[in-house]
């Protein structure tokens, strides 16, 4: 069995549930870890865009966003066609921040995986991605 194959099968399959288990102790919370993979999927979006798709309240958006400005994850621009409106983009460092926490996850997942056998891992794999597809 290829356990780094299937912990990145699992890994997206969490991460596309759109609630996130990662999390940096105390430097990021857990809406602003949803923001940035929210950007990660899709850059230059809105904040509005942001609170639906995160299902939370557009101060607690805005909120999060200013955290990661000053964090230099994230930029906000003014849309050139509407003065509005302001679209939110990652960073360079913001990318490279989720890189190096979705490597992390996968090597935590690949570990979690290595621990049960073949058929097992397989099993696992088979009922998250059940439990995520009925939520």
């Amino acid at each position: 069995m290829d356990y780094r194959a299937s912990a990145v099968e699992l890994f997206e399959c969490i991460v596309q549930s759109r609630k996130p288990a990662l999390e940096e102790g105390g430097h990021f919370s857990r809406g602003e870890m949803g923001i940035l993979i929210a950007l990660s999927q899709q850059d230059g979006v809105t904040s509005g865009y942001l609170s639906e798709y995160l299902s939370v309240s557009t101060g607690r958006i805005a909120t999060a966003l200013k955290s990661l400005e000053k964090k230099e994850m994230i930029v906000r621009r003014t849309d050139a066609s509407d003065k509005r409106k302001v679209i939110v983009f990652i960073t360079d460092a913001g990318k490279q921040f989720m890189l190096d926490k979705y490597n992390e996850g996968i090597a935590w997942t690949e570990t979690v995986l290595r621990k049960l056998d073949e058929q097992d891992a397989k099993e696992f794999i088979r009922l998250i991605k059940l439990i995520v597809a009925q939520s």
